[in-house]
């Protein structure tokens, strides 16, 4: 009985410390590497844009032949740096959403995991007073057991 009631204990630890600890980690390393790659993706598409961007300016500055070019090249210049103003905005907009999310996220996950805990915990207290009620019977039982065989004993 004794080595059944440390086996379930044993079972019993193990599925709390999957379902605390070890189920919620792979879940925050999962929303990690999520977060990773949105953040990546936004990095590597930035970094087209602007090449795109830098790239034909230079080829536009090549183009230079006269005046007139030169002209044009200056209010494409300016046209370029609005464009760039917006992407930047745009970019710093999606990296702030996806922190937003993540963070979001991550919080959902650490209150779920101390709910989990906080049950596991009062389940594992329950447990505990009702296996100490059941050891203060078997006691009380074994010291009236105890009592009566005294008394019969004192008897005779």
């Amino acid at each position: 009985m004794a080595n059944t009631n440390v086996n379930e204990n044993i079972e019993q630890a193990q599925q709390q410390f999957a379902s605390i600890f070890v189920g919620p980690a792979r879940s925050i390393a999962g929303k990690m590497l999520d977060y990773t790659q949105k953040l990546t993706n936004v990095q590597r598409e930035a970094f087209d844009t602007y090449s795109e961007i830098g790239f034909h300016q230079m080829r536009s500055a090549l183009e230079i032949r006269n005046s007139e070019d030169l002209r044009s090249y200056v209010e494409e210049q300016q046209e370029a740096a609005k464009k760039v103003g917006e992407q930047m905005k745009s970019d710093m907009e999606k990296v702030s959403s996806i922190n937003q999310e993540f963070m979001q996220q991550s919080q959902e996950l650490t209150q779920n995991a101390m709910q989990r805990g906080q049950e596991a915990a009062q389940q594992n207290m329950d447990r505990g007073q009702q296996r100490l009620q059941e050891v203060v019977k078997e006691g009380e039982k074994e010291v009236d057991k105890t009592a009566q065989d005294a008394k019969s004993t004192s008897k005779k």
